[in-house]
Formats: structure tokens, C-alpha cells, sequence
């Protein structure tokens, strides 16, 4: 009979990552150790448990080292996810990421606002298109926009949405050219961001029928690159309130609109916070989630006050 005791640590950690990773050599790469320790791992499991959890002819897990290894895989994301908030409530901070535009236009010029004067937590605010691994524990919470079309998080992260903000054409004043009819848009030069699946579906919310929309001039891949491109006069760019509201004030750019009648409303996403669900009401955590509610809303409120700058 099996003692009643948890297997060697390091023994799960090597099987989750050979699981996860698909194999014993990149979990060792992974793991920063031989391929040989890794295995000797995988089989002191399999003379503890007496079976066979995986294949070395296939390079797989079996049908049972499968279902072990969802197990293993769950626990060892909560082990991370407490041992994270352990750490975040020793430090008293937060590891935040974000997207490159949402921090550069939004969140960094926001951000002294958390907190009081005294005890003010720490933020440690990272800019990456990647979303975080949060299992890994590469972050506490993530904020960015999700697309309409953007998969659905993982079963073991929640999500929250922020804001659903409404998109809109931006030009440079000196690019600035008339247009009499919405239609006429697809004639300036659009600039793209990783693909034309953003103008498409903005341009399918103005009930146009969507041809050829040309080759760009190039596709920026991030949102602020996009309206840095529209600054320098490069042609019409997408944006919403949260991304080019200091751009419009300042002058920098302007909303492009037909001159017979206005754009459709459209909206093709929405920002969303997300952690681990086992986190989602550390105190710390649920704090962050609550002041970007409050900051985001006060926003949205006072420009509906001034809808000329928005």
C-alpha cells in the first residue's frame, strides 16, 4: 500500500512541465536541468503509482498519465496563485500588465491616482501584447482590449470588462480631407494595425459592402504605432476615447466625419481586467479592479459632458 504522502515535489513539477511542454526534452530545457534528471523523475512516479503515466515510444502522456496530469497541472496553478498573493501581501505592490497602447495612452498617465498619500501600493505596470501566464505567476492582473472576436479566457482566469468604447476614424489636421458620404472613407488610405479584420468589421457596422480594401503602407501591430502613423499624416486610423483622447484634445489629431451625416456608432470590443479566479477578491487585487471602474467611469461621464472632444 502507498503511503499516504504527497509525491516528491520536484518529481510533479518535472511531469507537469513534460505535459504541458510535450515532451522531456523541452521540459528540461524548460526546467534548466538534463534530460536524464527529468526522467528519472517521470519514472520514480510511475514505480510509486505503478503505472505507466508516460509513452516513451509516442513521446505522450498515456490516457491515464493524462488525467493525472490535469490534476497535477490545477494544483500546481494554485500552489502559483497563492504563493503570489502571498508575496504581493509581503510587498504590499501589484504586478500589472498591460497592453503597449492602453499603458502608453491611458493607464500610465492614471496610474499615481491609486492609492492613498500614505501606504501607496506599489505598481509594478508592464507593457506586453502577450497576456501573462498567470499560473506561472508572471503577473497578479492583466488589462486590454479584447476583441469581439478575441477567444474566451482560460477556464481558470476571470475576466471583467472595463469599458466597451466607441471606435471612430482619426486624421492629422493636416491630412484632414473632406468626405460628403460615410462610404467615401474606404478611399483614403487606412491604416492597419496586425490586419484589416478591424476595418472590416468597423466598416461592416456602417452597413458598407466591403471589397478590396488595397494593400497598406504598412501594418503597425499596436494601437499607439497606429495613431503615431496618423499624427505623421500617413492616412485614417481607428481609435477610441481611452486611446486618442489626448491626441484630440491637444489638437494633435481629429475625428474624421462625413459632412452629409455621421458615422455610424460602432463598437468592436471592450477593455477587461483579468487575474486568476482564485484571486479575484484578494483584497489588493479587488482594490486595482475597483479604482480602474471608478476612473474609467468618471471619465466616460464627464466626456458624455463634452462630447465635442471626444
Amino acid at each position: 500500500m502507498i503511503e499516504r504522502h504527497l509525491p516528491p515535489f520536484a518529481a510533479l513539477r518535472a511531469f507537469e512541465a513534460v505535459g504541458r511542454l510535450g515532451g522531456i526534452r523541452r521540459a528540461a530545457e524548460a526546467m534548466g536541468v538534463s534530460h536524464a534528471i527529468v526522467s528519472r523523475h517521470l519514472s520514480s512516479l510511475e514505480e510509486l503509482f505503478g503505472v505507466q503515466l508516460f509513452n516513451r515510444k509516442t513521446g505522450h502522456l498515456t490516457e491515464i498519465g493524462l488525467g493525472y496530469h490535469q490534476r497535477i497541472s490545477a494544483a500546481i496553478a494554485e500552489i502559483s496563485a497563492a504563493s503570489a498573493a502571498l508575496a504581493g501581501v509581503r510587498s504590499g505592490g501589484l504586478t500589472i500588465w498591460s497592453s503597449a497602447g492602453f499603458s502608453v495612452q491611458w493607464l500610465a498617465r492614471h496610474l499615481s491616482a491609486f492609492g492613498q498619500a500614505r501606504n501607496r501600493p506599489i505598481v509594478d505596470l508592464r507593457a506586453s501584447d502577450r497576456e501573462p501566464n498567470f499560473a506561472a505567476g508572471e503577473a497578479d492582473g492583466d488589462v486590454r482590449y479584447q476583441y469581439d472576436w478575441s477567444p474566451s479566457p482560460p477556464h481558470d482566469v476571470r475576466a471583467e470588462e472595463l469599458a466597451r468604447p466607441a471606435v471612430f476614424p482619426v486624421v492629422s489636421p493636416g491630412f484632414a480631407r473632406t468626405i460628403a458620404a460615410p462610404a467615401e472613407v474606404i478611399q483614403l488610405p487606412l491604416i492597419q494595425e496586425s490586419s484589416e479584420r478591424e476595418w472590416r468589421q468597423w466598416l461592416m457596422a456602417q452597413n458598407f459592402e466591403v471589397g478590396d480594401l488595397g494593400a497598406p503602407i504598412a501594418r503597425y501591430g499596436q494601437a499607439h504605432l497606429c495613431l503615431a502613423a496618423a499624427r505623421a499624416g500617413q492616412g485614417v486610423a481607428l481609435a477610441n476615447w481611452m486611446l486618442a483622447a489626448e491626441d484630440l484634445n491637444e489638437g494633435r489629431l481629429i475625428r474624421l466625419e462625413p459632412t452629409s451625416q455621421p458615422f455610424s456608432i460602432a463598437s468592436l470590443g471592450a477593455y477587461e481586467f483579468r487575474c486568476l479566479r482564485i484571486r479575484w477578491r484578494d483584497p489588493l487585487l479587488s482594490r486595482f479592479r475597483d479604482w480602474l471602474h471608478r476612473s474609467i467611469g468618471k471619465e466616460l461621464t464627464d466626456r458624455r459632458a463634452t462630447p465635442q472632444t471626444a
